[in-house]
């Protein structure tokens, strides 16, 4: 049984350490167990202090479901602005860095129409072969080193095929991926050195698609039958008052990169992880497998995940004094200008809406699932994710890769970075 001090915390806890600590070391400390112990941390916080406000301007942290939607469900009081400055010199005004504007509603409108659900079944067919494909040139020597080998290459071939921007080379396009991903989302200290890599690919991106995007136009004018989505964008004629023009094009383009790569590869990587973890799980999805029975299969996938999400939590600024959780135990006036993180990851394991949150249950709805996101920020391609992610661990556990390597290599390594970088299999 938890002792409780006299303060309202466990003795021995998270809390009693971050209250011990000087205000310049708490939010240190509060960064320092998220990266190694956030489902502890998180569990904590949920049960004794769930919307944790620290010190002077530094973070707000929100742990439970119902404040996590209700943040999320606030995009003009918690917004994505600071995202703009890093996202506007690299690929120009985006959606993703706006709330409120005619980028959201008009782009990506524009955007959801041209994904279509009907392409779904062909985008799966595309994924599984591309990633049965990967497996085979990867595994010649009965090893396979995952992510290089596969969870990143698969999406930087479908963002070619399907998406229809194929970039110079892989090489590149993962280059491109990896830079403006970690600026936009992950360059939390405001690093300038990633901030130039991410601008640099940018330019780099521009220059390419300049030509290649006239290019492409021509081509789909002399061939009705080319069909991918930006050949679907460079075709679309609107009035000039919609003011979708080439720059619009250039632009979303790009976006189809930036979020599609890392996250992918994430998820993927972090959801073996979890199966290889869990033997009953694993037996369970392999039987699925083989049967095609893809909704369970799937629905395997993202339970696993909701153990190690590919983020503990995604940061908004507040922008108008609010409330949180008003009317309860827990309300809490969070001012204009604060960080708020908003923790999807903790919220997937709240007990107050999800029954038995630390059972592996493959019958949950899907609607206490965070991983695209919430409300009008929520990932542009989630249908296509939703097919793409779980195809590519198909793919492996078909081939036979269900075991981990010896040592090290046998277990997944960020090498310090904000994205799984390898994690090798070997045949089980």
């Amino acid at each position: 049984m938890t002792m409780m001090s006299t303060a309202g915390t466990p003795t021995g806890s998270f809390l009693a350490a971050y209250d011990a600590a000087g205000d310049a070391d708490k939010v240190k400390l509060l960064f320092l167990w998220v990266a190694t112990k956030p489902m502890e941390l998180f569990a904590e916080l949920r049960a004794h202090r769930p919307v944790l406000v620290t010190p002077g301007q530094g973070p707000v942290l929100l742990t439970r479901f119902a404040d996590v939607e209700e943040a999320l469900s606030r995009p003009m009081v918690f917004t994505v602005r600071p995202y703009a400055p890093k996202m506007d010199p690299t690929v120009g005004p985006f959606m993703l860095g706006r709330d409120g504007t005619v980028f959201n509603q008009r782009d990506k409108g524009i955007l959801r129409a041209m994904m279509q659900q009907a392409d779904l079944s062909k985008v799966r067919e595309m994924v599984a072969a591309i990633a049965r494909d990967s497996i085979a040139a990867g595994a010649a020597d009965g090893r396979l080193e995952l992510i290089s080998q596969l969870t990143r290459r698969t999406p930087a071939e479908l963002t070619g095929r399907y998406f229809g921007f194929p970039g110079p080379d892989i090489a590149t396009l993962l280059k491109w991926s990896y830079a403006t991903q970690y600026d936009m989302f992950h360059n939390l200290t405001d690093d300038a050195t990633i901030h130039a890599n991410s601008v640099a690919a940018g330019a780099a991106m521009k220059d390419y698609l300049t030509w290649f995007l006239a290019d492409r136009r021509t081509q789909a004018e002399a061939d009705p039958s080319i069909d991918d989505v930006v050949v679907r964008l460079l075709r679309l004629k609107t009035p000039e008052v919609i003011g979708f023009d080439f720059d619009r094009v250039m632009t979303n383009t790009m976006g189809l990169l930036v979020g599609g790569i890392e996250t992918t590869s994430a998820a993927c990587a972090q959801a073996v992880d979890q199966l290889i973890d869990r033997p009953d799980a694993l037996a369970g999805a392999l039987k699925a497998a083989k049967a095609g029975d893809d909704a369970t299969f799937d629905a395997t996938v993202w339970e696993a995940l909701r153990f190690n999400p590919i983020n503990p939590f995604v940061g908004r600024l507040s922008v108008a004094p609010y409330t949180i959780a008003a009317g309860t135990d827990r309300a809490t006036e969070i001012a204009p200008g604060r960080l708020v993180l908003i923790s999807t990851c903790s919220a997937m394991h709240d007990g107050t809406v999800v029954p038995n949150p630390e059972a592996f249950d493959t019958t949950r709805p899907d609607y206490h699932y965070f991983h695209l996101g919430y409300g009008l920020h929520r990932c542009l391609g989630d249908q296509v994710s939703l097919v793409q992610v779980p195809e590519v661990v198909k793919q492996l556990l078909l081939a036979g890769f269900t075991k981990r390597a010896d040592g090290p290599a046998g277990h997944l390594d960020f090498q310090n970075g904000p994205f799984p970088e390898s994690f090798t299999l070997v045949k089980g």
